[in-house]
């Protein structure tokens, strides 16, 4: 893979991270996330296809987060911050997108990872 590629698949994951965490699963369009990543849409689709696969990419980098950070630093907490809010969002408005994911993401141990997610809201 190119050097551009890889920068346009990184720009694409970092917009539709923001977006998500902004807009939730049912309020992000594509053209946001295109919009944001200063891609067409078209892009998206080529390296993504849909916008359950971002949707899947973010949930995994919410939960790494979450479930590894050490919170040594100020930035950390904001992230951790902003996912923390993402995570009540989406178990309020999207439950079952959002089991479905953590099931796909984690099939060995996803029953484990539902569970200290909802500890870790519970802090």
């Amino acid at each position: 893979m190119t050097k551009k590629a890889r920068s346009t698949e990184d720009e694409i994951v970092k917009a539709a991270y923001t977006v998500f965490l902004l807009y939730g699963y049912h309020g992000t369009t594509l053209q946001q996330i295109a919009t944001k990543a200063g891609v067409n849409k078209s892009a998206i689709h080529y390296y993504y296809r849909s916008k359950e696969r971002l949707y899947k990419i973010v949930v995994g980098q919410i939960t790494g987060l979450i479930l590894s950070t050490t919170f040594d630093s100020s930035s950390e907490r904001e992230r951790l911050t902003e996912a923390t809010w993402f995570l009540y969002t989406e178990l309020y408005n999207n439950r079952d997108l959002f089991d479905q994911t953590i099931m796909e993401l984690y099939p060995d141990d996803w029953k484990q990872k539902a569970k200290d997610l909802n500890t870790w809201l519970e802090l």
